[in-house]
């Protein structure tokens, strides 16, 4: 009969989580060169495998996630029991062999599953990770990665030139896409079948910093009115007005259908990167789609082009820089900077934030990061006006 270890820090979750993250495994020795450990950073631990292998090193593998937060399976999720027994398990059928799935197989294996989560966002996933991951990185094997390696191939996304600018557009593009390479291959990792021992290769590469910028460009409303009148486009005109009503993204606007409009309720639903939402919508919002809605099919398109046909991505593009240039506002204007318009004039009318995030279909802290300045100047009045006075 197998002898059982206990170890009362590892054995139950609330034990566990009571432990400090760090990068080291906490490992228990189950006899002859033979270990299970837990690893955990900020999130559900990792079961780890870990065998000598004569020679002074070590074999070490991922064998699945914690049951901290989520019930076992004894497949991916596993208790501690569990994993003592998938190690031993391990250990009979000899040495561990490195994983044989490449960067290819590993995106092919997660995308069903963020599709599943939201196809919009999948297919801007693929598009990118077509593009800037799979020619350079894709036949490579996860288990070889290397952080230089990956760090060489960040370096790689970035545009050389004297621009400083145009260098940090394509930095700040870059740590997106670096955000899509670790997704996934974070995905692979948790599936201990895929014999991926460690994430670190790719843990510690860091995005680049001081690269995001907040988009700086506000139309007042007069501003949105001379824009909206130089439009020459006159179905392109209803869809900025929409833009500057509804603070909705472009993507979830040309997407909506007739029949996602409330007019009793005065709601429009829209689904995009955040999931799907209602937007609560101000009484000019309210006139105006059912001003381009009226005896029009459930399942038109509110916003569609001239000839009837549906906006597809940067098509608004060119329309919207010729008005801005016709109008002599900010040629940095781009149809985000409607939504843009649309959060700022919402904080300067003391809206709640958390009401605002729910509309935006964004978060507190992401107006807080973005709208730092605009949301000082408001407490700076706050205070001005509220606070105590002697004189």
């Amino acid at each position: 009969m197998v002898r059982r270890i206990r170890n009362e820090k590892l054995e139950t979750r609330s034990a566990r989580l009571k432990l400090p993250a760090r990068k080291k495994p906490y490992y228990v020795s189950l006899g002859q060169g033979l270990s299970v450990g837990y690893r955990r950073n900020k999130v559900a631990g990792t079961w780890v495998y870990r065998k000598a292998d004569g020679r002074g090193g070590m074999h070490t593998l991922a064998i699945g996630s914690a049951d901290d937060f989520e019930e076992a399976n004894g497949e991916s999720v596993l208790t501690y029991w569990q994993a003592v027994d998938k190690v031993r398990e391990r250990a009979k059928g000899g040495t561990v062999l490195k994983g044989k799935l490449t960067v290819r197989q590993a995106f092919g294996n997660y995308i069903p599953t963020l599709e599943g989560r939201n196809a919009r966002s999948a297919r801007t996933t693929r598009g990118r990770v077509d593009k800037h991951i799979l020619p350079t990185l894709g036949d490579c094997k996860v288990f070889d990665l290397s952080k230089t390696q990956i760090e060489q191939w960040q370096a790689s996304l970035v545009r050389k030139s004297d621009d400083k600018e145009a260098v940090r557009k394509s930095k700040d593009s870059a740590n997106r896409v670096l955000s899509m390479l670790k997704a996934f291959l974070n995905h692979a990792a948790a599936d201990g079948k895929n014999g991926i021992p460690s994430d670190q290769a790719w843990r510690m590469v860091k995005p680049f910093r001081n690269v995001g910028r907040p988009r700086d460009v506000r139309f007042s409303p007069q501003d949105a009115r001379r824009l909206i009148g130089n439009v020459e486009d006159a179905r392109f005109a209803e869809l900025v007005e929409g833009g500057y009503g509804t603070g909705g993204r472009y993507e979830e606007l040309t997407d909506s259908k007739v029949r996602h409009f409330d007019a009793v309720g005065k709601t429009l639903k829209v689904s995009g990167k955040t999931g799907t939402r209602d937007i609560i919508l101000q009484p000019s919002a309210v006139r105006l789609i059912k001003r381009i809605t009226a005896r029009r099919p459930l399942d038109d398109y509110i916003f569609r082009k001239s000839d009837g046909s549906k906006w597809r991505p940067s098509d608004q593009v060119r329309p919207m820089k010729e008005a801005v240039l016709k109008s002599k506002l900010d040629s940095k204007g781009c149809f985000y900077s409607l939504r843009h318009a649309y959060i700022s004039e919402s904080i300067e009318a003391n809206v709640p934030l958390t009401v605002i995030a729910k509309n935006c279909g964004t978060s507190v802290r992401m107006i807080e990061i973005t709208y730092a300045k605009l949301l000082f100047e408001k407490q700076r009045k706050f205070v001005e006006k509220g606070a105590p006075k002697l004189h």
